[in-house]
């Protein structure tokens, strides 16, 4: 059976957080702190709950229904999105074949019946594309990395990062994990170092969170850890890593530039993963680049050069007529700002109706 619930305020995210502790694998971006504070809010976050009357098997999906706007006019179709990171469906640990085929089926009616058009799933790094009721695409490279014993984790290391590490422990660079009761002052030093390097790289307004959004989190959750390196008791490197049963997540994170020669962010990496495997962690996820194989894709193959992984988008058109409808209805208002028509078989975006610049 299938039910559909409004997770739009901190009200009904208590009970959304009470399904989640069903689940052995506790995700840390299934945390609704996490879709509230780094992926777009509560505004028209809902979440899907499947529980199969023939095993008892739980499946939990939460995502953003939003209803589509094409040149300012809202139309009477909605989209669905899953929230960023590694996200998709949750299963518990009894899951079958079946009750997945069963979950997608029951979705998939559900969009029919309200007026939902297309859905895009960010999956996981552990196989929740499998059975998926649309079209998988292996949409970039990610790293994750397996802990290995620290003799045959370093030999795993390119070259550059085993220099780049005894060069940072020649400069006397020490680190500290904070993890669990982590102090404001512990906070503030993350987020000085995380904001002075968000203004140096110009990044996007949206990732500029304030101290108190990363205090709310933090705080607020056992799935987090900051790794902060110093020189001479000054912060100058520092990480927001994401913890669930199995695996660290890096996630974000900043240097000072004035401390890039004494190599602090390969000897952050070397001292998270350090942690992991003291606290039996089997994976250290690194993520991918903002392109294919581009160079932040290539300086975290560094530290895992065996371990690189596929990371899966789902697509689906629910109603073909509709999103037809509103590609042309996208197509007008791009030719009316002097834009190129949108080719139906263009696969680099979706979905199409969306791409408005």
């Amino acid at each position: 059976m299938l039910n559909v619930y409004r997770l739009d305020s901190e009200e009904k995210s208590k009970d959304y957080e009470g399904l989640l502790s069903r689940f052995e694998e506790r995700e840390p971006y299934f945390s609704s702190r996490y879709m509230n504070i780094f992926s777009g809010g509560f505004e028209n976050l809902i979440y899907f709950l499947f529980e199969s009357d023939e095993t008892g098997a739980t499946i939990l999906m939460p995502g953003y229904l939003k209803p589509i706007v094409i040149g300012g006019e809202r139309t009477s179709y909605f989209d669905f999105i899953t929230p960023y990171g590694y996200t998709g469906p949750l299963f518990s640990p009894n899951i079958s074949v079946s009750d997945i085929m069963e979950f997608w089926k029951c979705v998939d009616q559900w969009y029919a019946d309200n007026n939902v058009v297309t859905e895009f799933v960010r999956f996981n790094l552990l196989g929740n594309e499998a059975h998926y009721s649309g079209n998988v695409f292996p949409t970039m490279l990610n790293i994750k990395g397996k802990i290995l014993d620290e003799e045959n984790q370093w030999r795993d290391f390119d070259y550059k990062v085993r220099k780049n590490v005894n060069k940072a422990k020649r400069e006397g660079l020490t680190s500290r994990i904070y993890f669990r009761e982590i102090k404001d002052e512990e906070i503030l030093e993350f987020h000085r170092i995380y904001i002075q390097t968000m203004e140096r790289t110009n990044a996007n307004a949206s990732f500029s969170y304030s101290f108190e959004q990363f205090k709310t989190f933090i705080t607020q959750n056992n799935n987090a850890a900051i790794c902060t390196v110093y020189f001479e008791q000054t912060p100058i490197s520092s990480e927001l890593l994401l913890i669930s049963k199995d695996s660290i997540f890096s996630f974000l994170g900043g240097t000072n530039e004035e401390y890039f020669h004494k190599r602090p962010n390969d000897f952050l990496k070397i001292e998270a993963l350090n942690w992991a495997r003291n606290n039996e962690k089997k994976y250290y996820v690194l993520g991918g680049g903002y392109g294919f194989e581009d160079g932040i894709f290539k300086y975290k193959k560094s530290f895992f050069p065996n371990d690189v992984v596929n990371y899966f988008t789902g697509r689906k058109i629910v109603n073909n007529d509709a999103y037809n409808q509103l590609v042309e209805k996208a197509n007008n208002f791009r030719l009316a700002k002097g834009l190129e028509k949108l080719e139906t078989n263009d696969t680099s975006f979706f979905p199409l109706y969306n791409k408005l610049n």
